[in-house]
């Protein structure tokens, strides 16, 4: 039964950057994918099924979410962790430090006052000591890219939508070339619901929630708000800003500075 809107983060995401005339992303392949890798592990970490830290991904049940597009992810995150053990224990001599900068970081953008919401040294705040655990975790950056990969994280995000009746798939000919399947919004008001509850809520004074936040810092994170919050003006933008460097918890805002860093490396190859 479709629904009004979109009640998952990354399913927000995707219709989002297919909100345009030809239902077409808005944004290039890679930063789609990785947004959508990201949007998949934050949906892990606000469910309280894993929890991130400097870097890694632990899991934080056993139990498995009923949620189509999550489940397969903590099935593999299992798996590998079998693998572990499998192999030769190995301890951690030091810690990996995050270098990574304070979300948000976004120069360039467009988005001016947004370099005022880091925390005023210019880099994360990580615990330097030489011993950060010994509990072994599975690697941020490679999740991210794992996702990425082969549109993982969108076939599952697509097929999430497709069984809420959120889109639909459409057969295109093409000449002397084999057809191709394309999947589309069902309903371009739905579509364009994420960016416009954002939207609404900073003009009118109001705060986001936790997952409006995230979904905001993915737009930024991907480029998407060039699209999606184009509207916005100066002064709205720095408000959202001043959200994003306030609002967020510590590892939102950790994998969003992963995925901008993912992406933003991908752009200088």
């Amino acid at each position: 039964m479709s629904s009004s809107l979109a009640s998952k983060l990354t399913d927000a995401l995707w219709l989002a950057a297919h909100d345009g005339v030809d239902s077409r992303p808005c944004i290039g392949e890679r930063p789609l994918a990785v947004g959508l890798a990201a949007g998949l592990l934050a949906e892990l970490l606000h469910g309280g099924f894993t929890e991130l830290r400097q870097g890694e991904l632990f899991r934080a049940t056993d139990v498995l979410p009923g949620d189509p597009a999550l489940s397969p992810l903590l099935v593999t995150m299992v798996t590998e962790e079998r693998d572990w053990q499998r192999s030769a224990p190995v301890v951690r001599a030091h810690a990996r430090v995050n270098e990574g900068y304070e979300w948000p970081r976004l120069a360039g953008d467009g988005l001016d006052g947004l370099q005022s919401a880091r925390d005023g040294r210019g880099r994360s705040s990580v615990v330097q000591g030489e011993f950060r655990h010994r509990m072994r975790g599975h690697d941020l950056g490679v999740w991210l890219s794992y996702l990425a990969y082969e549109q993982r994280a969108e076939r599952l995000v697509i097929d999430r939508l497709e069984r809420a009746g959120l889109v639909q798939r459409q057969g295109h000919t093409r000449l002397f070339r084999s057809p191709v399947v394309r999947f589309v919004p069902c309903d371009s008001a739905v579509s364009g619901n994420p960016a416009n509850g954002i939207t609404t809520a900073i003009q009118r004074g109001y705060s986001l929630n936790g997952r409006e936040l995230v979904l905001a810092g993915l737009f930024l994170a991907t480029g998407l708000h060039h699209h999606a919050l184009a509207t916005l003006s100066l002064h709205e933008r720095s408000v959202l800003a001043d959200q994003l460097g306030q609002g967020l918890d510590p590892m939102s805002r950790e994998l969003l500075s992963a995925a901008d860093a993912a992406i933003g490396e991908a752009a200088m190859r």
